[in-house]
């Protein structure tokens, strides 16, 4: 049965349980990633599946689904950007847990039992936000077609009219 994420992950507790989460956000509720897109009241999708992996390491398989509006690094428009990162995490309390482990997991080293889910999410959906955000297609360079053509001037010019 899915349910709304709570706010707080208590991890091991749901871990044991097997507990799976589905919840819909909006961009506006991640406060670092909406500093980042324009489009705060875009859809954030996301589903949680919590478990134990070798009967005493808890594991969280998400997806998380959503667009994000950034800037064009080459035009500086606009840019939609669509975003499904999936992850698989095993919270290890030492290295030596993580030797039996599956090499589908990423692995963390993580002593809490118990953080924020808003947190762990932005975490999550910034690994997968471009550095350099781009359109596909070939967009428009910032610069002003009309200036381009122009020859610069020279800043010795000046120079030269002093000297006659």
């Amino acid at each position: 049965m899915k349910q709304g994420i709570p706010a707080q992950i208590q991890l091991f507790k749901f871990a044991n349980k097997g507990l799976v989460f589905s919840q819909k956000y909006q961009v506006s509720d991640f406060p670092r990633i909406s500093d980042l897109a324009s489009n705060s009241n875009g859809l954030v999708e996301v589903e949680l599946n919590f478990g134990l992996e070798n009967k005493k390491i808890p594991c969280i398989k998400g997806q998380i689904k959503l667009d994000l509006s950034l800037i064009c690094q080459r035009c500086l428009d606009g840019v939609m950007v669509h975003l499904e990162p999936d992850f698989n995490l095993a919270f290890l309390q030492n290295e030596q847990q993580g030797e039996n482990l599956d090499d589908s997991f990423e692995t963390i080293l993580n002593a809490d039992e118990e953080f924020s889910t808003i947190e762990f999410l932005t975490d999550e959906i910034l690994i997968c936000v471009p550095m350099i955000p781009l359109h596909q297609h070939k967009c428009g360079s910032y610069k002003n077609p009309k200036v381009a053509l122009e020859k610069p001037e020279n800043p010795f010019a000046i120079l030269k009219k002093l000297k006659n």
